[in-house]
C-alpha cells in the first residue's frame, strides 16, 4: 500500500476501513428501483415538504439523518458538551440547552424538542439570515437577553450570537426577527478590541454567556483568562462608561494564575474562566476553573456572602484552590472557602440566592447556602457547601439526585425552582442527558417527580442515535460509510458507528420481518453494542463491529460487511438452507470469515477465508456476493458458473480484480493479475465489474463479457481504465474522462441511462460519465466526456433546497435509482442527500 493512501484511508476516515455501495440486482439493471420514488415522495410528504415532482431537476434536499426531531425531548439523541438557558429562559415556558452545534428548545408543558438554530453540521455561519437554515460550529452557552433574544456561545466560531425574537436594534446592530446575528468576535482567536465595536474584537474560547441585570452581555473568554461584557445600551457599567455594541473587560488581567482578592476584579488574575453568571442582587459570579474557585465581584458596596464587598472589586465565596479531580468526598456542610471544589464548570444561584455549582471534577452539583434553612431536602447552614446530586454510582431517571453517577457541565434553575443540569456521562462519546433535580414534588416537563430525586427531561442516552420508527429526516446518524437500495427500493444504510444496519422504507409493508411506513427509518441489524456476537440468533439482538456496507438480493436476504470483525454476515429472509446453513428468518450468520485479519482462502470455502478489512459488499445480477477487500474485489460464488471470465463453484470465494498488493498496474490484461487500490465496486447496467481505484485516483472496469464497452474494446476477464489519468487533483470537466483528475474517487454507481455516477470525496463533488451523448441532470453531455453534478468544492454543509451544483457536501457514497434521482451519503453532515433527476 503506498503511504499516501494509508495516509488517507486510515487517518481521514479515522478507522481502517474504506466504505463503498453496494446496489441490488434491481440496481444492477435499472441503477435502482421505482420504488424509491414512492419512498420520497411519501418521505416528503411525511417532512411537511413538496412531492419529488415539485421540485426541480439538480435541486439538493436531504433524505435521512440530521439534526433529530421534532419529537418528545426524551426521544432525541445529543451529543457533544452543552450549556444551559438562563432564568429568563423560563419566561416563555421553554428550556433552551445548546449541544452539539445546535440550540435546543424543549416545552415544559408538552415535552416538545425542537431546533431553532443550527443544522448539526458545520457549514456557512448564515449571519443576517434565517437562523432555522444558519450554522453553529460548536455552541456551548445559551442566555434569553432582556428582550427575548437567544445569546449563543459558539466556540470555534470564536463569536457570541443572537438569535433575534423581534426585529429592532440590539447591541447597536439593526436586526430582523428569527434572523441570527454576530454581536462579539471577529472569528480570530487572540485578545484585542476592548473598548471598541465588539464585532472587531478577538477573543478566545468564549465559553459562557450570562445577562447581568442591565441587559448587558457577559462573556467567558476562557483562554485569555478574562469576563469581558458586551454592552446593550450607552451608559456607565462596572465603574467604565460603555458604548452600545462596544467590548469591555470587567475581571482579568489576562495573566493566568491567583491573585487579587478583595482588589479591583480587573487586576486580578485568573485561571481559564469557564463560567459566568449573576445573582439575584447584581453581583458577577465567576467559575475560575484553573484555580478550583468560584469567585464573585461585587456590584455594590455591602455584605455579600458573608463578606463585606466593595463594588467592582473581587472575592473567593467557594473553593480553597484544591481540585483533587474525581476524588471529592459528599459534602454536607463545611465552610465554603475552606474546601475542595474541583474543576467548577458553571454556576448559578437559585430563588432563595443560594449559589448552585457544577463541579465536573468531582462529577457532582455543589450549593453554597447563602442564609440557613432547609435546601434541597437537606439543612443548610449560610456559608457551608453541600452535595445534592452526583457522587454516587447509579444511573437512571428517578433516581434519588445524591446516589447518582454524572458528569455536569452546566446547571441553570427552571421558574419552579427545580435544578437543571447537563449531564455528558457518556463513553467513548458523551452522550447528553438533560437532566432534572426535582426542588419539590410535582409534575413538571409531563413528568411525576420527587423532591430530591433525579430526572432526565431530554436525550435518549445515545451520543447520536434516535428515530427509530419516525420520518427519516428525523433520525440522527453516525459515520455513515454506505448505502445501497435494496430489490424492492428500500434504502439500507450502514449506520457505522451505531454499530447498526438501517433503512429507510420504500413503501408501506412488511420488510424485513416488520411492518414499516414509507419514508420512516427503521434498524435491522445491531443493537448499537460494539463487539461480535447473535450468530444463530435475531439480528436486531447481535452485536457487530463498524460495519462497513449492507445489500439485499432479491430475495430479501441482508448482506452486511462486518467490517472489523473480519466477517460478512447475512440476516435470513426466510426459514431455509443458504450456502449449506440452516438459517432461520430474522436471525444473523456468518457466511464468510473467520476473523482473521490476513487475507486468505482464494478458491477456497467462503466460510474458511481470511476476509478482513471488508468495505463493501453487494449482490450482483446473478445473485452472487461481491466484496471490496485491501487490494482485490472478491466474490463469494452463489451459484455454480462462469463470471467476470472465472469458472466458479457455489460456495467458494475468488478474486476477481487485483492480485492483493496496492500499486496500479494490468491494464488490458486479466483482472486478477493487476494492481489495485480500490474503495468502491459494483456493477453496471451490462453486468460489468465497475472499480473506484482510489488509490490510483481511476475509474476502471472489469469485463463480464467480451464487448465494447465505454468506447474500448474489452475481454471477459480483462481490467480497464474507463475515467481519471492517475494525477491528484481536479480538472478535465467537459473534456474525456480519461483526462480527468480525480481526489479519492471513494465511490462508483450506474445510472439508469447508463451514466457512471463518482462520488469525487477529495473534490466534494459528484461527477458524471456520460455513457451517450445528451442531457443528463440539467446539463449538456457529450459521450465519455465528465461533468460534475452536485458540489461547488466546499466541504461544509449547504445548499439544501437549492440546484446541487452550488451546494457544500463531503460526498461519501453515492447510488442511482431508475427514476434518475441520486442519493449520496453527506459524510460530513451525518445525512443522506438526494439530488432530483
Amino acid at each position: 500500500m503506498n503511504s499516501a493512501h494509508v495516509s488517507w484511508t486510515f487517518l481521514w476516515r479515522s478507522i481502517p476501513v474504506i466504505m463503498v455501495l453496494g446496489l441490488t440486482p434491481a440496481a444492477v439493471a435499472g441503477g435502482g428501483s421505482p420504488a424509491m420514488a414512492v419512498a420520497r415522495a411519501s418521505h416528503a410528504a411525511a417532512a411537511g415538504g413538496p412531492s419529488r415532482h415539485a421540485v426541480a431537476a439538480g435541486t439538493i434536499s436531504t433524505f435521512a439523518g440530521g439534526a433529530g426531531g421534532p419529537g418528545r425531548a426524551t426521544s432525541v439523541s445529543n451529543g457533544g458538551f452543552c450549556g444551559l438557558g438562563n432564568e429568563e429562559a423560563y419566561a416563555g415556558g421553554s428550556l433552551y440547552f445548546a449541544a452539539g452545534g445546535m440550540l435546543r428548545q424543549v416545552n415544559a408543558q408538552t415535552d416538545r424538542l425542537t431546533t431553532p438554530l443550527g443544522t448539526a453540521a458545520q457549514g456557512p455561519l448564515g449571519d443576517g439570515g434565517p437562523a432555522a437554515l444558519a450554522s453553529v460550529n460548536d455552541a456551548c452557552a445559551v442566555a434569553v437577553d432582556h428582550f427575548g433574544n437567544l445569546v449563543v456561545g459558539d466556540n470555534d466560531a470564536v463569536r457570541i450570537r443572537v438569535v433575534a425574537a423581534a426585529t429592532g436594534t440590539f447591541y447597536g446592530q439593526a436586526m430582523t426577527a428569527g434572523d441570527i446575528y454576530t454581536i462579539a468576535g471577529n472569528g480570530i482567536t487572540g485578545f484585542s478590541g476592548d473598548g471598541g465595536p465588539a464585532t472587531q474584537a478577538e477573543m478566545d474560547f468564549p465559553g459562557n454567556v450570562a445577562i447581568d441585570s442591565a441587559g448587558n452581555v457577559l462573556v467567558a473568554d476562557t483562554r485569555n483568562h478574562r469576563i469581558r461584557v458586551v454592552a446593550v445600551s450607552t451608559g456607565t457599567y462596572y465603574k467604565q462608561k460603555m458604548t452600545a455594541g462596544d467590548i469591555y473587560t470587567i475581571a482579568g488581567n489576562g495573566t493566568l494564575g491567583f491573585s487579587g482578592d478583595s482588589g479591583p476584579a480587573t487586576q486580578a488574575e485568573l485561571d481559564f474562566p469557564r463560567g459566568v453568571a449573576v445573582d439575584t442582587t447584581g453581583n458577577v459570579l465567576i467559575a475560575d476553573t484553573g484555580n478550583n474557585r468560584i469567585r464573585v465581584v461585587a456590584d455594590t458596596t455591602g455584605t455579600h456572602y458573608g463578606k463585606k464587598m466593595t463594588a467592582g472589586d473581587i472575592y473567593t465565596i467557594a473553593g480553597n484552590g484544591n481540585g483533587n479531580r474525581n476524588d471529592e468526598p459528599m459534602f454536607s456542610g463545611g465552610n465554603a472557602t475552606q474546601i475542595e471544589v474541583a474543576v467548577p464548570d458553571t454556576m448559578t444561584t437559585d430563588s432563595a440566592g443560594n449559589v448552585v455549582i457544577a463541579a465536573t471534577g468531582g462529577d457532582q452539583i455543589l450549593v453554597v447556602a447563602v442564609r440557613t434553612g432547609t435546601f434541597y431536602g437537606q439543612a443548610m447552614t449560610a456559608g457551608d457547601i453541600y452535595t445534592v446530586a452526583g457522587g454516587g454510582s447509579l444511573r437512571g431517571s428517578g433516581i434519588l439526585a445524591t446516589m447518582a453517577l454524572m458528569f455536569p457541565t452546566a446547571i441553570t434553575v427552571d421558574s419552579s425552582g427545580n435544578l437543571v443540569l447537563c449531564d455528558a456521562y457518556g463513553t467513548p462519546t458523551p452522550a447528553i442527558d438533560v437532566e432534572v433535580v426535582a426542588a419539590h414534588t410535582g409534575t413538571y416537563y409531563k413528568q411525576k417527580m420527587t423532591a430530591g430525586d433525579l430526572y432526565r427531561i431530554a436525550g435518549n442516552g445515545w451520543p447520536q442515535f434516535s428515530g427509530d420508527g419516525g420520518p427519516a429526516t428525523g433520525a440522527v446518524l453516525q459515520d455513515l460509510f454506505g448505502i445501497a437500495a435494496d430489490a424492492t427500493g428500500n434504502l439500507l444504510i450502514a449506520d457505522s458507528a451505531n454499530q447498526r444496519i438501517r433503512v429507510v422504507a420504500a413503501h408501506t409493508g412488511s420488510h424485513y420481518g416488520r411492518t414499516m411506513t414509507a419514508g420512516n427509518i427503521y434498524t435491522v441489524a445491531g443493537d448499537g453494542k460494539q463487539g461480535f456476537s447473535g450468530d444463530g440468533g435475531p439480528a436486531t439482538k447481535a452485536e457487530i463491529d463498524f460495519p462497513n456496507s449492507a445489500a439485499g438480493d432479491a430475495a430479501g436476504d441482508l448482506f452486511i460487511a462486518d467490517n472489523l470483525n473480519n466477517r460478512i454476515r447475512m440476516v435470513a429472509a426466510q426459514t431455509g438452507t443458504f450456502l449449506g446453513q440452516k438459517m432461520t428468518a430474522g436471525d444473523i450468520y456468518t457466511i464468510a470469515g473467520n476473523g482473521s485479519s490476513m487475507l486468505s482462502g482464494n478458491g477456497g470455502p467462503a466460510a474458511k477465508a481470511g476476509v478482513p478489512n471488508v468495505f463493501s459488499v453487494r449482490v450482483d445480477g446473478a445473485g452472487n456476493l461481491l466484496l471490496g477487500c485491501e487490494g482485490e474485489v472478491r466474490m463469494i460464488a452463489v451459484h455454480t458458473g462462469t463470471y467476470y471470465g472465472r469458472k466458479v463453484t457455489a460456495g467458494d470465494i475468488y478474486a476477481i480484480a487485483g492480485n492483493g498488493t496496492f500499486g496500479f498496474s494490468g491494464d488490458g490484461g486479466p483482472a486478477t493479475q493487476a494492481e489495485v487500490d480500490p474503495s468502491s465496486a459494483t456493477v453496471d447496467g451490462s453486468g460489468n465489474l465497475l472499480i473506484a481505484d482510489a488509490g490510483n485516483q481511476r475509474i476502471r472496469v472489469v469485463a463480464d463479457s467480451t464487448g465494447t464497452f465505454y468506447g474500448q474494446a474489452m475481454t471477459a476477464g480483462d481490467i480497464y481504465s474507463i475515467a481519471g489519468n492517475g494525477t491528484f487533483g481536479f480538472s478535465g470537466d467537459g473534456g474525456p474522462a480519461t483526462r480527468a483528475e480525480f481526489n479519492d474517487p471513494s465511490s462508483v454507481a450506474a445510472d439508469a441511462a447508463g451514466n457512471v455516477l463518482i462520488a469525487d470525496t477529495g473534490n466534494s463533488r459528484i461527477r458524471v460519465i456520460a455513457a451517450h451523448t445528451g442531457t443528463y441532470y440539467g446539463k449538456k453531455m457529450t459521450e465519455g466526456h465528465i461533468y460534475t453534478i452536485a458540489g461547488n468544492g466546499g466541504t461544509g454543509f449547504a445548499g439544501d433546497g437549492g440546484p446541487a451544483i452550488d451546494a457544500e457536501t463531503t460526498p461519501d457514497d453515492v447510488v442511482a435509482s431508475s427514476t434518475g434521482d441520486v442519493l449520496i451519503i453527506d459524510a460530513g453532515s451525518n445525512r443522506i442527500r438526494e439530488i432530483t433527476g
